[in-house]
């Protein structure tokens, strides 16, 4: 037991004296024991290499300022807080992308909402623009969902000129919000009802 205690703190000190060969004798005794080790609490095999491989970095670049009494135990140690840096770093990654896909769906809404206040602000000019029966008519159709019958029978007039006057209010609404394409298919899910 003694001895293998002797052969480790020679590796470190060997180390410590930027021995490569005594780094590559660390790496090669305990590569495969600290691989089992991350695969076990982070069951990717590509994700426990590099746990372990950063783990031998940090011990080659730090290999001036660390004072290692125990090898087996630093590096089963360095194990556990790689693994736990790693879980940390995925729960900030899906942390930000959860914030991030929630921020879109926001800034979707708000442009959707925008989009519609725009669109019937539009439609409001463009009936704004009918004559003054027709935009009446087209108003107790289209908002307050009157029938034909019962447009005609408050206007003392035919259902036949109530159709009339709806059709003429649509084919120049249609014209008026010609450069809104992608909206008009609002338009149309809201006024071609039947």
């Amino acid at each position: 037991m003694s001895e293998i205690i002797n052969l480790e703190r020679e590796l470190l000190y060997r180390l410590k004296n930027n021995d490569e060969l005594a780094f590559k004798e660390i790496y090669n005794q305990n590569w495969r024991r600290l691989f089992a080790l991350a695969l076990q609490k982070v069951k990717e095999a590509e994700t426990a290499e590099e746990i372990v491989q950063n783990i031998f970095i940090d011990l080659w670049e730090n290999r001036h300022s660390k004072n290692i009494e125990n090898l087996k135990a630093y590096l089963s140690a360095s194990i556990r807080y790689g693994v736990i840096n790693h879980i940390k770093n995925q729960l900030v990654k899906e942390k930000y992308k959860l914030y991030k896909q929630r921020n879109e769906t926001e800034l979707d809404s708000i442009e959707s909402v925008y989009n519609l206040k725009e669109l019937n602000s539009r439609i409001e000019i463009g009936i704004s623009n009918l004559p003054t029966k027709t935009q009446d008519i087209f108003r107790l159709s289209r908002f307050e969902l009157l029938t034909n019958k019962e447009i005609a029978k408050s206007y003392n007039i035919s259902e036949k000129a109530v159709e009339y006057h709806i059709t003429q209010s649509l084919k120049s609404l249609r014209r008026f919000l010609k450069d809104y394409a992608i909206s008009i298919f609002y338009f149309f899910i809201i006024f071609f009802r039947d």
